[in-house]
């Protein structure tokens, strides 16, 4: 196999791995904070709020939100058109409605 190729197929690889990751653990600890949600040099008595999560220790990793949006885009197009393919089916199986007498 050639090199390139081979050096292609573990950076695709490595990618898909931390697209994964990603999706599956959209949050990390806050680096300001390390995760405890206290503003740096706080103390028992005295304590404000982290500025970077608000307090709760946790900030969103680089990629989730694209992750998560590219995963509904492709969930919801399966969804149109399973309900596209319904509707056909249903307008398939209706039958046309009956004219009584000479009615137009």
């Amino acid at each position: 196999m050639n090199a390139v190729v081979t050096l292609a197929l573990i950076a695709l690889i490595a990618f898909a791995c931390w697209a994964v990751s990603v999706y599956v653990y959209p949050f990390r600890h806050c680096g300001k904070c390390g995760g405890t949600g206290r503003k740096p040099g706080s103390t028992r008595r005295r304590f404000d709020l982290c500025k970077r999560c608000s307090g709760t220790g946790r900030v969103q990793r680089i990629g989730s939100r694209t992750a998560h949006r590219s995963v509904l885009s492709v969930r919801s197009e399966i969804a149109k058109e399973r309900q596209r393919r319904r509707d056909r089916q249903a307008d398939e199986r209706a039958t046309p409605p009956r004219r009584i007498g000479n009615r137009p």
